[in-house]
């Protein structure tokens, strides 16, 4: 499946935000082709993170975790030590909403999931 340009859909993102009345920018440009996408969400409250990853089946999901200023800052700065490609959106939303449209695990589903591979690799390295 072809997916799109990380550009194209950095923009449709802030659009999506803005239509829905919140604030979104670009805290961090990298490489608009290909480079990887952090999700930062200013709440009210709440101060969160949201990061891409690929599930069992293949597709992206993005996994949310809340955090404060600096493990915020601690988190984008390792990213960026790591990757240089990679583009920050930020999105000042009073309701949170991270207007991400692909699946977005809870820590819940994130324990879920965890588990179930844990459990899959031990079945499939049992009695070696």
């Amino acid at each position: 499946m072809a997916q799109l340009k990380t550009g194209m859909w950095v923009d449709a993102l802030m659009r999506r935000a803005q239509v829905g009345g919140a604030y979104a920018c670009v805290i961090h440009r990298g490489d608009r082709d290909a480079g990887t996408v952090l999700v930062t969400v200013r709440s009210r409250e709440v101060l969160s993170i949201y990061t891409p990853e690929r599930d069992m089946d293949g597709a992206r999901v993005w996994r949310g975790e809340e955090l404060d200023e600096a493990g915020l800052a601690a988190t984008i700065k390792s990213r960026l030590d790591f990757d240089s490609d990679l583009i920050v959106v930020e999105i000042e939303d009073p309701d949170g909403r991270h207007f991400i449209e692909e699946a977005v695990l809870t820590d819940q589903e994130a324990r879920e999931d965890a588990a179930e591979l844990e459990a899959a690799a031990k079945a499939l390295f049992r009695g070696r």
